[in-house]
């Protein structure tokens, strides 16, 4: 065999190779799009997500939240897993007078117990806390509460559809605040566009029962992709929406951009 002949096979064969590796990522990273987009999935993933609320107060200022949200998957048997999930806030929020607030807001921490082998319907229910973490009163409730919590999907198809929600109820803390009673609703619709590319839209509206208004909502469109940093697997996602109900002086807008980094077992 020549020279000529045994560089145009080893061409070939390097051109093979590359083509099945890419076929081989582009399934993988449709599967692990599939398993982001379900929130009790057996998945371990550290998501960082920075919003800006933009247009709040009088002076239509911008609000910062980058939450750290770990999410790790635990069987309990054969037929059971738990799954914990937190939500740890850090917040800079902007002041009527030109000052800003920085600090930790309060952390939510939930257990579902989940199906290990759901069916049609992937759901997940448990109790949801929270903890008293923020570092400034205007930035947390000084309570610690506790309620139930829900999440229901299905995926036929490159479709996945579910809402999650929960009910928080004060149980302690100092007798000047006003008592914890709220919920969070996100009902979600997502497509996968194959190549582990997804668009979808999230509704998050949070509900202070005994606030004078009540709702605080936010329309969400986003659009994530699914790649590698090195040899990990990170999810981007890019969000954008407006805030269909919010309490006087509130944001009129958000902003997303988030950082999912996965962990397949």
């Amino acid at each position: 065999m020549s020279r000529r002949s045994r560089a145009r096979r080893i061409v070939a064969t390097t051109l093979c190779m590359v083509a099945i590796s890419q076929a081989v990522f582009a399934q993988t990273a449709d599967e692990l799009a599939k398993q982001t987009q379900n929130p009790v999935s057996s998945l371990i993933s550290v998501p960082l997500q920075a919003n800006w609320d933009v247009g709040i107060g009088s002076r239509e200022a911008v609000g910062t939240t980058l939450n750290i949200q770990p999410v790790a998957p635990f069987p309990l048997t054969r037929q059971w897993n738990v799954i914990l999930r937190v939500i740890m806030p850090l917040v800079s929020q902007p002041t009527d007078d030109g000052l800003r607030i920085n600090g930790m807001s309060d952390t939510v921490a939930t257990a579902f117990l989940s199906p290990a082998h759901p069916g049609k319907v992937i759901w997940g229910a448990g109790p949801a806390l929270l903890l008293p973490t923020a570092t400034n009163n205007t930035l947390g409730n000084e309570q610690v509460g506790i309620g139930p919590s829900i999440v229901a999907l299905v995926q036929p198809g490159t479709w996945t559809i579910g809402i999650l929600w929960n009910q928080i109820w004060g149980v302690d803390g100092p007798i000047d605040r006003t008592d914890v009673n709220q919920s969070f609703f996100q009902p979600f619709a997502n497509y996968s566009l194959g190549d582990g590319l997804v668009v979808g839209a999230t509704i998050e509206a949070s509900a202070s029962w005994d606030a004078d208004d009540v709702w605080n909502s936010a329309l969400i469109f986003t659009l994530s992709k699914v790649t590698t940093l090195g040899t990990r697997p990170v999810n981007f996602v890019v969000g954008s929406g407006p805030l269909i109900a919010s309490p006087a002086g509130g944001a009129e807008w958000k902003l997303r951009v988030q950082a999912n980094f996965l962990f397949p077992r």
